[in-house]
């Protein structure tokens, strides 16, 4: 039988010991994640906005960092190593057409959010002929869906108009207050604004070709050696995902915030970002393969490149099934 002084020695020691475990559990560095995003709009922002601000990534071990990286240049960072993800799948589609080693790991949002707007006294793409309109870089997704929108109407891109690679949409949405362009392709929050402000929204990119939003994407040697880190950073995001969809309060305020928007636009914003939200990030194959039959062409390439070789959602998959979501 143990006297009252050792019971209290033992306690003492199971009290130093759990205090020297958590001492050490907590001394675990976080693993450092870099995310590039080429436009700062409401398909990806809020989404890594929310995962940081909630802690989603910080509860498991990950410190992030969100980077704006000029279109074509974020897909670049992925494949030197600069970042460990990139939100411009479009852009990495057509890498991958060349031969870049890119994966798509997860969807952020089901469809693209593109949308024409001209000032006021335009009213139709034809009236637009010899005029400059803001676009993204070439082969990149905001370029690539307004060429299909102008090639649809029967006109050229390279004839009829005078395309300018703008940068982000706030960029875009700017010149094309100042007057500096004619039309410029914009997506939510901005083209909400743009509408309220009495600019003719021309084409919605979604009337002439459903392909997939915005997408989280991987270098495929990162899938092989940091397949744990990749799913807590899905596994982050998910939650994220999740938390705006159930917190339209906390959600506005944050677009209201972070884009200088007034409140009712914000609102706008948040409806058209739930119905961008990809559904458990699954991600349409079928619309890759469309994305990639268009890269292909731009590129003059005529093997079949099968969608399956850029799409990789195994350790989507096991997220989802541990964390009990139903897809």
């Amino acid at each position: 039988m143990l006297n009252w002084l050792e019971y209290l020695l033992l306690a003492l020691l199971v009290v130093l010991a759990m205090t020297a475990d958590a001492r050490s559990q907590g001394s675990v560095a976080s693993d450092r994640v870099v995310v590039s995003y080429p436009s700062k709009s409401i398909t990806s922002f809020p989404i890594l906005e929310t995962a940081q601000r909630r802690g989603f990534f910080r509860r498991e071990n990950l410190d992030v960092s969100a980077v704006y990286m000029r279109g074509g240049i974020d897909i670049k960072a992925v494949l030197t190593g600069d970042a460990d993800f990139g939100t411009g799948a479009t852009t990495a589609v057509t890498a991958f057409v060349a031969g870049a080693p890119l994966r798509v790991v997860m969807s952020l949002n089901s469809y693209v959010d593109q949308a024409l707007y001209a000032q006021p006294k335009y009213r139709t793409l034809a009236e637009l002929k010899g005029q400059s309109i803001g676009s993204l870089n070439p082969g990149g997704l905001v370029d690539t869906l307004l060429r299909k929108v102008i090639v649809q109407n029967g006109l050229s891109p390279e004839r009829d108009f005078i395309l300018l690679n703008m940068g982000g949409t706030p960029e875009r949405y700017a010149a094309l207050k100042s007057g500096t362009l004619a039309a410029s392709m914009l997506s939510a929050p901005h083209s909400l604004r743009a509408e309220k402000e009495g600019f003719t929204k021309i084409a919605a990119t979604r009337d002439y070709v459903d392909v997939p939003g915005t997408a989280l994407v991987a270098h495929a040697d990162k899938i092989k050696k940091q397949p744990e880190m990749i799913k807590r950073f899905l596994r982050a995001t998910l939650r994220a995902m999740n938390y705006i969809r159930e917190n339209r309060a906390d959600t506005t305020q944050m677009i209201t915030r972070e884009f200088g928007m007034a409140p009712d636009i914000a609102a706008l914003a948040y409806d058209k970002l739930g119905e961008l939200l990809s559904v458990n990030g699954k991600i349409r194959v079928d619309g890759y393969q469309l994305l990639i039959d268009f890269a292909r062409a731009a590129q003059k390439v005529e093997r079949p490149i099968p969608a399956a070789q850029l799409v990789d959602e195994r350790l989507l998959d096991e997220v989802v099934r541990e964390t009990g979501i139903k897809r």
